[in-house]
C-alpha cells in the first residue's frame, strides 16, 4: 500500500505536530501537507508544505479544503483539531470531494463530546460512573466537586467547585455540569482504545501526571481489571476508530470522566511503544488492516517524560 498525499488539519497544534511525526515514520506514506489558522511554526520541519487556512467557522472553510484536496491530490484528510472534528460531526461529514476523513464513528463522537451524555451512558449500561448533574438542576450532591462545560476538553473550561465560588457558577454557568470529584489524584489514567471495523480491540494504558493540561509524565501499566473494563466498554459501544479514555481508579473500580473521540496528544509515544493506532486506522479506512497485533509484554512499567524542543528557524 502507498498513500501519496495526506492533509493534516489543525497542523500547528500539539496533536497536529505529533501526527506529522507519526506519519513520517510510516514508510508507505509519501507527502504530508498541513493546514491551520496559525502559521507561527517552522513548517518545513513537519510538512511538505503548510497552508494557512480560514477558521472552521468561516463560510469558505469547506471550499478552501476542497481546493487543497484537488491541488495536492490528497488521498486522506486527518483532522486533529477538536473544533474541526466537532464541526464535521455536527454536519455529518465523513468525506470531502470523495476523500475520507480519518475520525472515529459519529455515534461515539456524540457520546464523548457531551460530558453529561457520557456519564448517563455509563450509568445506563452498568459501568461505574461519576455522579453528574446540570448546574441548573440545583445544588450539587457534594462539595467540593468538579464544575465544567458539557463540551469541555481536558482541563479546559473546568474548575473545582467550592462553597466560595458556588454562587458564580449558579448565576453565570447554568448550562454547565457538576460532576463527582474522583479520588485519589495519583490514580489518574489515560488509555488509548482502538477498535477496527471488524470489531477487533487493542488498548494501552498509562498512569499519568498532567503538566499544563496535557500528559507530561506517564508510565505504562498492565492491570487486568483495567484491560477487561476497557474491552467491555469498547465492545458495548458501536464504533470503530481510535479514542482516548480518561479515568481514575477508585474504590469502586475504574471510573471514566472523559471519552475523547479523537487521536490523543500522547499519539507519538504510543506509536513509539508499538501501539500504532494512527497506522491501524489508516489501513482500516482503506480496507488494508489484516492483523491487529500489539504485544505490550516488553513495555510494561516503561516511563515517558515529555519535554518541549526549541527550534530556531
Amino acid at each position: 500500500m502507498m498513500i501519496n498525499s495526506i492533509l493534516v488539519t489543525g497542523a500547528a497544534g500539539d496533536i497536529g505536530i505529533g501526527m506529522s511525526k507519526v506519519l513520517k515514520d510510516i514508510p508507505w506514506i509519501k507527502d504530508i501537507y498541513g493546514m491551520d489558522v496559525n502559521d507561527q511554526l517552522p513548517t518545513e520541519e513537519f510538512y511538505q508544505e503548510f497552508i494557512k487556512s480560514p477558521a472552521v467557522n468561516h463560510a469558505d472553510y469547506l471550499v478552501f479544503m476542497e481546493e487543497l484536496i484537488i491541488k495536492y491530490k490528497v488521498e486522506l484528510v486527518i483532522p486533529t483539531s477538536e473544533h474541526e472534528i466537532r464541526f464535521f460531526n455536527k454536519k455529518s461529514i465523513r468525506s470531502i470531494k470523495g476523500v475520507p476523513l480519518l475520525m472515529p464513528s459519529f455515534n461515539i463522537m456524540k457520546l464523548g463530546f457531551d460530558k453529561l451524555k457520557t456519564a448517563q451512558y455509563l450509568e445506563c449500561n452498568g459501568f461505574p460512573f461519576p455522579w453528574t448533574m446540570l448546574v441548573s438542576e440545583g445544588e450539587p450532591l457534594k462539595i467540593p466537586c468538579i464544575v465544567k462545560s458539557r463540551d469541555s476538553a481536558g482541563s479546559k473550561d473546568m474548575s473545582i467547585l467550592t462553597e466560595e465560588n458556588l454562587g458564580y457558577y449558579q448565576k453565570y454557568r447554568k448550562d454547565w455540569i457538576y460532576q463527582e470529584l474522583l479520588l485519589p489524584n495519583e490514580k489518574e489514567f489515560t488509555s488509548g482504545v482502538f477498535k477496527s471495523k471488524k470489531g477487533e480491540i487493542q488498548t494501552i494504558s498509562f498512569r499519568r501526571t498532567l503538566q499544563g493540561g496535557r500528559t507530561g509524565y506517564a508510565e505504562v501499566v498492565k492491570n487486568p481489571i483495567i484491560d477487561s473494563f476497557l474491552k467491555d466498554l469498547a465492545s458495548n459501544i458501536d464504533f470503530d476508530g481510535s479514542v482516548n479514555i480518561q479515568f481514575r481508579l477508585t474504590d469502586k473500580g475504574p471510573v471514566i470522566f472523559e471519552i475523547n473521540p479523537r487521536f490523543s496528544s500522547t499519539l507519538v509515544f504510543r506509536h513509539k511503544l508499538g501501539f500504532k493506532d494512527v497506522e491501524w486506522a489508516i489501513l482500516d479506512t482503506f480496507g488494508e488492516l489484516n492483523d491487529l497485533i500489539f504485544d505490550d509484554s516488553s513495555i510494561i512499567n516503561k516511563k515517558i517524560f515529555r519535554s518541549d524542543v526549541e527550534i530556531i528557524y
